[in-house]
């Protein structure tokens, strides 16, 4: 292997990018710990502000409740209307120690506290002496009394109070709305730091790469054996690692807490996530570089099809979905083409492992894009006497216009938004068409949103005639 030095002034380049790697990851780190507590913290001043302004509101609303079963029974004399006067008087003086405790009234002196009450109970003396007079001198002169007693005025006020505490609440709840706001923006100037450091590190792995342009040779061969590399360096460990958190999982190691369960349970379906990713990278790396296997067997189609819909029945069911086979089903959207059901007789010259993924990879993609109780539904026809076609067809959202020129592309993806249900490569589709023309088959869909889509394929029908592999 030829030697290489590398310069002093790449050196001292790769030096300093090390060094702001460093800077940018403990800085981004610290500062992703910071925002995060204050935002808790931020949250739970929200919750506590919204909960006190749930209670002004509540005595408000026993207030009224006071006051229009007092006022109903004056006029009327009828003894449901005191119901809501009684109840309203039992809650009082609970609703009064639970609005002691609030921010707008801990941050006010004793004497606004005073005052409070001092209106309280004289509403509460005004409204009792009103009923006494109606039940004893008759409507008259408990109407008068009514005018002249002063409870309008005395609820006006402790109306203005309360008003005034609600408005102190929401200038709170405002302002550490608009603290969090304030750390999310300065989150994001540090992500953009983190994001220029990218930058910095591309250029100077562009310097790298022209200093090395001589040992391009070594480079191919790193190439050529990098999927063994990443097979035993990142799969391995990586299965160790999943192992361990199943274990952890279902509590062999000992019962866990609730928390702790739940970190356990995000680290594992992330670490899923990142092997079939890896999986991905791997077989469509050995597509590419035609490394990747295939044990060619002649099949019947429809045996396929049965056995790749029971395989990928449970992953149906866990996300709630139905998943059919109708043999009958000889249309395919958005093809318009003359076609017969396929017969037991009609083979497919295929890996059936692959032609297994193949499915997988169409009816997963089918399910995590249905709606809840939706079906996805297999089918296959008999194109004519040369081709035998396959679909998989959804009822979800279908696929975006100007999405459908990329859907084979690789890590494409239509929905990033939090509404999917599911994690996904974007590597699915893209590994779907290399096998299915390394099988020597063609692949497409139709879509028209929001009416689902349908994902078709087609491979050669094998005749006495055909070409095989050998």
């Amino acid at each position: 292997m030829t030697s290489y030095t590398v310069t002093p002034l790449l050196r001292r380049f790769q030096l300093l990018a090390l060094l702001l790697a460093v800077s940018i990851i403990v800085a981004m780190g610290w500062q992703g710990v910071r925002v995060q507590e204050e935002l808790l913290a931020s949250n739970d001043a929200v919750h506590q502000h919204l909960e006190s302004i749930t209670l002004i509101q509540s005595f408000q609303s026993t207030l009224l409740d006071l006051e229009t079963g007092e006022r109903g029974f004056v006029i009327t004399g009828q003894p449901a209307y005191l119901l809501p006067y009684q109840h309203a008087r039992a809650r009082l003086e609970d609703k009064r120690d639970q609005l002691m405790h609030i921010p707008a009234f801990t941050a006010n002196n004793g004497r606004f506290n005073e005052r409070f009450d001092t209106l309280l109970a004289r509403r509460v003396e005004i409204a009792e002496a009103n009923i006494a007079v109606r039940e004893s001198d008759g409507m008259e002169a408990a109407a008068l009394r009514l005018l002249a007693a002063g409870g309008r005025q005395t609820m006006d006020q402790l109306r203005r109070y309360l008003g005034d505490m609600e408005l102190h609440e929401r200038e709170l709840l405002n302002e550490h709305t608009q603290q969090a706001t304030r750390k999310a923006r300065q989150s994001r100037w540090i992500w953009g730091a983190g994001a220029a450091f990218v930058a910095l590190l591309l250029m100077i792995t562009s310097m790298s790469i022209i200093s090395q342009w001589r040992h391009r040779q070594q480079i191919l061969t790193m190439q050529k054996t990098f999927i063994s590399t990443v097979s035993h360096e990142l799969r391995t460990p990586l299965t160790v690692i999943l192992g361990a958190l199943d274990i952890l999982h279902s509590d062999i190691g000992g019962a866990l807490n609730s928390d702790t369960q739940r970190l356990v349970s995000v680290a594992n379906n992330n670490g899923q996530r990142l092997k079939r990713l890896i999986d991905d990278i791997l077989d469509i790396e050995k597509l590419e570089s035609g490394q990747l296997t295939f044990q060619w067997q002649q099949v019947q189609l429809k045996l396929l099809l049965e056995q790749a819909v029971t395989a990928n029945q449970p992953y149906a069911t866990h996300v709630g979905v139905s998943l059919v086979y109708d043999p009958q089903r000889l249309d395919t959207p958005g093809v318009s083409n003359s076609s017969a059901p396929i017969e037991d007789g009609d083979l497919v010259e295929v890996d059936p492992e692959r032609f297994a993924q193949v499915m997988a990879n169409l009816i997963s993609n089918a399910c995590k894009h249905s709606p809840q109780g939706g079906c996805v539904e297999v089918s296959a026809r008999r194109v004519d006497s040369h081709w035998l076609e396959v679909s998989v067809n959804d009822h979800g959202r279908g696929i975006p216009h100007q999405f459908q020129p990329r859907v084979f592309d690789r890590f494409a993806q239509a929905d990033g938004s939090d509404q999917r249900r599911t994690g996904g490569t974007g590597l699915g589709l893209a590994i779907t068409k290399a096998l299915v023309e390394e099988m020597r088959g063609t692949i497409g869909f139709h879509s028209e949103p929001p009416n689902g889509s349908c994902f078709w394929f087609r491979l050669p029908r094998i005749t006495h005639t055909s070409f095989t592999h050998h």
